[in-house]
């Protein structure tokens, strides 16, 4: 990771200060490396800022915090306007290295909005991004790699900002998701489904299949929970639609959140599991799961349940369905009570 790190750019003073080189990947030429020299500080630290870093009291190093402590931040700057507008967009290049992080390399993306006429953050990811074919005044599409996986982006006008182009569609099917498909008695419902399993995949009839069996109802706004003041939806994360017990067909896990019916709870969710014909409710908790690593004696991995606070409920499927089994301390004490 180390050698990837440096491939990118070299994390001196002077990146913050006027300009750095050896930027050699992300962004392609043509494009600059730095601040510009006539950039005032306001600026530099806005920029720092919304890619979740800030500039040193002396002006000459980013900052950032790993936990409670502020520390120096290696982060090369490149410049490149991508969209064909005149105005250079801003590349934040960093490394996760606080102690817990994953050592990945990380990019920001921050553009300034000429509608609020403040710098946003456009696309904040771990991995290199490239920057695709232009088109006119268009933004491109941004492909990221981060290991062994790629993942496209394309820019949002109404949320100012890149998505996946997995979370578009998934938006689009959403939107037509009325009609519930209907699963033959002795098929299951992901029989059709194919890895990697994301919920862009699905279509508007699977979706309101899960909805249904989620316990969710259709209104003209949507699927709805808490008589109609929470959203339904399958969480873009990694764990949302995944396989907790090993027999190769994905769970799904669905979430909806409204502080006048969850308070400060974080919303609830559902866990359904493929059933010939259908879905079966196997779990349900506060927030959102955290899969954790060991499995019960029936073979599903056990999960935290999310929510404000540092204790949080343990939950284990024996085979006839997900139940509280233990705390969790997401800090020393964290259950303790005092």
């Amino acid at each position: 990771m180390k050698r990837s790190l440096r491939a990118f750019a070299v994390f001196a003073t002077s990146t913050l200060a006027t300009s750095a080189t050896g930027w050699a990947q992300t962004p392609p030429r043509p494009g600059n490396t730095g601040f510009p020299a006539t950039m005032s500080v306001a600026d530099r630290r806005q920029i720092l800022q919304v890619a979740n870093f800030d500039l040193s009291a002396d002006l000459r190093n980013a900052t950032r915090y790993c936990d409670d402590k502020k520390v120096i931040a290696k982060v090369g700057i490149g410049r490149r306007d991508i969209n064909n507008d005149s105005r250079e967009e801003f590349f934040v290049l960093s490394q996760n290295e606080c102690p817990g992080d994953n050592g990945k390399i990380h990019a920001a993306i921050v553009f300034f909005d000429s509608n609020t006429r403040l710098y946003q953050n456009m696309l904040d990811v771990d991995g290199q991004p490239k920057i695709g074919a232009q088109s006119g005044t268009d933004w491109p599409q941004i492909d990221v790699t981060d290991g062994d996986k790629t993942t496209s982006y394309a820019f949002v006008a109404r949320d100012s900002r890149y998505l996946p182009l997995s979370t578009i569609a998934y938006r689009k099917n959403l939107a037509l998701a009325r009609q519930p498909e209907r699963t033959p008695p002795s098929q299951l419902p992901t029989a059709s489904w194919t890895r990697p399993w994301n919920r862009g995949d699905l279509t508007p009839g699977q979706l309101a299949q899960i909805f249904l069996a989620a316990g969710y109802k259709q209104t003209p706004d949507g699927w709805k929970g808490c008589d109609g003041t929470s959203d339904a939806e399958i969480p873009d994360a990694e764990n949302a639609i995944v396989d907790l017990n090993g027999d190769g067909n994905p769970e799904v896990i669905v979430r909806d959140d409204s502080a006048e019916c969850y308070g400060n709870s974080g919303g609830r969710f559902t866990v359904l599991s493929p059933v010939p014909g259908g879905w079966k409710k196997v779990g349900e908790g506060q927030d959102i799961p955290f899969i954790l690593e060991n499995r019960s004696r029936a073979g599903w991995l056990d999960y935290e349940e999310g929510g404000p606070g540092f204790c949080h409920a343990r939950d284990r499927n024996d085979g006839q369905g997900y139940r509280s089994v233990g705390q969790i301390a997401d800090s020393p004490n964290g259950c303790s009570g005092s």
